[in-house]
């Protein structure tokens, strides 16, 4: 990661079905489709529809949380994942309605979530400030394992849970 303090304001959009990850002025970056159940394909900017994934986050039982072409990329355990040898450390602030989370890298903030949507909205909103060096890729990974769009619903506002 960078040695400079700035982070880049940007956003993110996710539901069941996609999600997406963009630094504002820049195109979206990194891109996550349903594969399935409790399974989501992360794509880059540059990726076309049938590409392999770049990232497969899997919520599935006795699979790999974190894998590429079937290889484990990374994991998760409590609040640290590590991934593509990176350690993260996810510090999410407890008791509040809206998702708010922010991502350390050793002592470095490497990304800030906060979420601007209600909660009870089957699209869900956030404003994200990133570091430059954070891979787009890696920025949205770690937005799904805290998000989990597997537990979201496809019409939460009209039934609820």
């Amino acid at each position: 990661m960078t040695t400079s303090d700035e982070l880049r304001p940007g956003q993110s959009m996710m539901w069941m079905v996609s999600s997406f990850f963009q630094v504002d002025g820049e195109p979206v970056g990194a891109l996550s489709t349903q594969a399935g159940r409790g399974r989501q394909h992360v794509l880059g900017s540059t990726d076309r529809v049938g590409d392999e994934p770049r990232l497969i986050v899997d919520f599935n039982e006795g699979q790999p949380l974190l894998s590429v072409g079937g290889q484990q990329v990374g994991e998760r355990h409590g609040n640290t994942v590590l991934l593509w040898d990176q350690e993260y450390r996810i510090h999410r602030a407890r008791f509040r309605r809206r998702l708010r989370f922010t991502v350390t890298a050793g002592e470095r903030a490497v990304l800030r979530v906060g979420e601007t949507s209600r909660p009870d909205r089957t699209v869900h909103t956030y404003v994200t400030h990133s570091d430059p060096a954070l891979d787009p890729i890696a920025a949205l990974g770690l937005i799904l394992l805290e998000a989990r769009p597997d537990r979201m619903s496809v019409l939460h506002e009209l039934f609820g849970r």
